[in-house]
């Protein structure tokens, strides 16, 4: 009797076991993965459609469900390589080329998401979907409109195609596209900015204040609108454009480069408290910015601060090392420092970047005369003559004795 229980519990317990290993097909790991998605676990997302893939390669879904779990997790090019793979097998499925086409923009792929959204533009509205997309509003940060690939989205692929044509300079085309999408929705203020960005760039500074001024009917807090008023106006030292670059802050205090314009301006006006003050604030918000240190650095050396210039410099030359305005910045600094053996090394590294770059000759001219290094000095001063920079006389009776 008790040997025939036991073959009885080995048979229930070999069965259950069988049951467990025919649940965990393909089908078993893409159902988890979704669940596993819908509760924003995307990692073991990630881990349920990989296996679904490993025991069925062909489970077109999958790859498309992975690569949205891939762009949460910040895996773009992950994520484009399963929108690829889908699309071979689907290529005419609206959801996943959107998807890929917004990836593909946010990759800098421009010329391969303009022709995705050409393609969209081609393929009939009103497919339905689950799927949710969010649009950020150009340059303000921030999560602006959301809609679906049911909705009719011919004028955000527009405006999409019209921020490519931005980014590949061609703004006469820019234009065109950013037309299309205020034709279809004329009260949508972000098609407006962009058509503003792209006159502005294009030099029709009338058109661009026009658009810049419909933003902000249409959405008063609008920040970057605010800052690129400021720019248009012809006298870029006024008062009146600080108060729009301050009313830009004031609307989003996250924007980097609306403190970094402010700071140029008070700077040029001889407002180095304030011109520091700002940069402080652009590079808290933006750290890897070289252009910003710089400024600070030039900042700082005007108010006699020149080991704070230094490390600015240093930062410059640290975060893009074939910067050779930085080089030569801080060669400048050295020189102020009296040490001029390290201007050279500086200038001598900016001319490796730059070989054309007259004012390294000149400024390394004058510190090997500094050093007396006369024939040095004076053929530094004859290749910055022959670069472009213009010479007095006097200097070069000077140097070239």
């Amino acid at each position: 009797m008790a040997l025939t229980r036991t073959g009885c519990v080995v048979v229930f317990a070999f069965s259950g076991m069988l049951f467990a290993q025919e649940k965990r097909t393909a089908q078993y790991y893409f159902e988890k993965g979704e669940a596993a998605a819908t509760a924003r676990s995307y990692k073991t997302a990630l881990a349920h459609f990989t296996e679904c893939l490993r025991l069925q390669p062909y489970f077109m879904q999958a790859y498309f469900s992975r690569a949205q779990v891939r762009e949460a997790l910040g895996d773009k090019q992950g994520a484009l390589t399963d929108y690829n793979i889908f699309l071979e097998s689907n290529p005419d499925n609206k959801e996943a080329l959107f998807s890929r086409a917004v990836s593909r923009f946010e990759y800098g792929q421009w010329a391969v998401a303009k022709e995705d959204f050409l393609q969209l533009l081609k393929l009939p509205t009103g497919i339905e979907t689950n799927t949710v997309f969010y649009q950020t509003q150009k340059g303000d940060g921030g999560t602006n409109r959301i809609f679906s690939a049911s909705n009719n989205l011919r004028p955000t692929f527009f405006d999409y195609l019209g921020q490519i044509e931005l980014k590949l300079k061609n703004y006469r085309q820019a234009i065109l596209y950013f037309d299309s999408a205020i034709n279809l929705t004329p009260d949508y203020h972000n098609f407006y900015l962009g058509r503003g960005l792209a006159y502005q760039q294009a030099g029709d500074t009338t058109k661009a204040r026009a658009d810049f001024e419909k933003v902000l009917y249409l959405d008063s807090d609008n920040s970057l609108a605010r800052h690129n008023l400021a720019l248009l106006r012809s006298d870029r030292f006024s008062t009146r454009t600080e108060q729009l670059l301050t009313e830009a802050i004031a609307a989003n205090p996250q924007l980097p480069y609306s403190y970094a314009e402010r700071g140029l301006l008070r700077l040029n006006a001889g407002n180095l408290t304030g011109a520091l003050s700002d940069y402080n604030e652009a590079i808290n918000l933006e750290p890897d910015n070289f252009d910003y240190y710089l400024n600070r650095g030039l900042i700082k050396e005007r108010a006699k601060d020149f080991t704070g210039a230094l490390a600015d410099y240093k930062q410059v030359i640290t975060i893009k090392p074939e910067y050779e305005k930085g080089w030569l910045s801080h060669g400048n600094v050295m020189v102020k420092l009296n040490r001029f053996a390290e201007a050279i090394e500086d200038y001598t590294t900016a001319l490796i970047y730059y070989p054309n770059y007259g004012l390294a000759y000149y400024n390394r001219a004058q510190a090997w005369h500094r050093l007396g290094k006369f024939a040095e000095a004076c053929n530094d001063l004859h290749q910055a003559k022959s670069h472009g920079v213009t010479i007095s006389a006097k200097v070069e009776s000077e140097i070239c004795k």
